[in-house]
């Protein structure tokens, strides 16, 4: 069985670490990290401690104990629960010499050689959600804070596509910081990616010394750089890594699960292969399952959302026949290459609104083209993108209905919903 999570950072608590030798500290402030029968030192300054700004934030940010949410029958609040892990951590403190803190979490991570000192979990995913969860409610506006983070923790995703779907990704670990997610794609990232996704150089290859040979450019794969980008905000979450892409010998751990890893409740199509988003939609249909796809397409963002856990009956797409799409979809392969059989297929897919200013142009060749690219696009509207499809899921989950298809140009801001 292949090891989705191998790219999860080694995780110990710190007290534990501290009293079973699996971390101690040299006279020069350097860490010795003992993992297994290896042994690691890290430099003082790939030393990071996050535990003051998580601590003093939410003792800054929660409410008083009258207005905080309240998470138990009797009565306690989470001012309260928190006022008692400030006295904890008080105490630690106070008890300390040195820099063996018993108190939260280390996290190592390989391949940068850090290690990174964090509060427990539910302290760390609280100080980024304390802001903004209760900005996502059910419609009916009855359901406690609690119960709204418990849905929302326990929503799994699974994004197929990682250029775009990165936005959509990091949108939902923002807003919802789900316990596990899902991400695949087999693509490498090149430079061209960086108009559109947030990349720093070690997001687009690996350091020489991974190089197979002097002319190898150590591409990273989108899929890899992305869980590292996720497990460098938050080491606690599980992200299931499908390097290969979607197929399919995959599909059924992908959606389903397996011992390792848990079922999806909502799919996210992102993938840039005409047969694998037939393949996945058909996939879903058949699990019930909803799925929703995001385009970015000029200054226009469209959402598509087809829900399958409520009608298996619903077609691959809005506006063409299941037939129709397929043959659109064949085509494109049989004539690789072709602008016009491909743009045939987008139109089947998700319609001709998107033949709209200055993409349009494009489109029919009226307007320069600097390069190759079929369908250029705008990073700030992927940006947009992102958001829509995380906040799209988060509402689908709280029990909201969407329209099957809303097109969002912010060019002129005009809005279009279709039912």
């Amino acid at each position: 069985m292949i090891d989705r999570l191998k790219l999860k950072p080694y995780i110990l608590e710190a007290k534990s670490a501290h009293a079973g030798g699996w971390v101690r500290y040299l006279d020069d402030g350097s860490a010795v990290i003992k993992i297994g029968q290896i042994e690691k030192i890290i430099s003082i300054k790939n030393q990071y401690d996050l535990v003051p700004a998580t601590i003093f934030g939410l003792n800054e940010r929660l409410t008083l104990s009258a207005t905080s949410p309240v998470l138990n029958k009797q009565g306690e609040t989470l001012r309260d629960q928190f006022n008692l892990e400030w006295e904890k951590y008080e105490e630690i403190m106070s008890q300390t010499d040195g820099r063996m803190i018993d108190y939260g979490y280390y996290a190592y991570y390989p391949e940068h050689e850090e290690l990174v000192k964090y509060s427990p979990p539910f302290w760390h995913h609280l100080v980024a959600v304390a802001s903004n969860s209760k900005l996502l409610s059910d419609p009916d506006n009855v359901k406690t804070w609690r119960e709204i983070r418990q849905i929302l923790q326990e929503t799994v995703v699974c994004v197929a596509g990682c250029s775009v779907g990165s936005n959509v990704v990091h949108g939902i670990v923002m807003d919802i910081r789900p316990k596990n997610i899902k991400v695949a794609d087999k693509s490498v990232f090149k430079m061209e990616n960086i108009n559109r996704m947030k990349l720093s150089y070690w997001d687009v290859v690996s350091p020489r010394s991974l190089q197979k040979s002097f002319f190898d450019p150590a591409l990273k794969n989108k899929a890899t750089s992305l869980a590292q980008q996720l497990y460098s905000i938050d080491p606690y979450i599980n992200v299931f890594v499908y390097d290969e892409g979607i197929n399919g010998d995959n599909i059924e751990e992908y959606l389903v699960g397996n011992d390792q890893e848990p079922p999806v409740d909502i799919i996210v199509d992102e993938v840039d292969d005409p047969r694998i988003k037939i393949f996945l939609r058909q996939e879903a249909r058949k699990r019930k399952i909803p799925l929703i796809m995001v385009t970015d397409i000029g200054s226009c963002v469209q959402l598509d959302v087809l829900r399958y856990d409520q009608d298996d009956k619903l077609s691959l797409t809005y506006g063409a026949t299941d037939d129709l799409l397929t043959q659109k979809m064949e085509a494109v392969y049989d004539n690789a290459g072709n602008r016009k059989v491909f743009f045939e297929f987008v139109d089947a897919l998700i319609g001709l609104e998107y033949r709209q200013d200055e993409l349009k142009e494009i489109i029919e060749r009226r307007a320069e083209i600097p390069t190759s690219t079929i369908i250029p696009q705008l990073g700030s509207t992927a940006a947009v993108a992102g958001g829509i499809a995380a906040e799209a899921i988060a509402r689908i989950r709280l029990g909201y209905d969407y329209p099957a298809r809303v097109i969002i140009n912010k060019k002129n801001f005009f809005v279009k919903k279709f039912n």
